[in-house]
């Protein structure tokens, strides 16, 4: 297992997000709201 992943580091690269992907991204968790009522989730996007 070890041989797989280190053959071959430099494959991997960081992903680059723009400044309103990530204005975006916060303000969508913010606004998301998850309920559990009886072992069930409930989603709330409050926009």
């Amino acid at each position: 297992m070890e041989k797989i992943y280190s053959e071959n580091p430099n494959k991997c690269k960081l992903a680059k997000a723009s400044p309103e992907t990530i204005k975006f991204l916060i303000g969508y968790s913010n606004s998301l709201q998850i309920i559990e009522h009886n072992n069930v989730q409930f989603e709330n996007n409050l926009n």
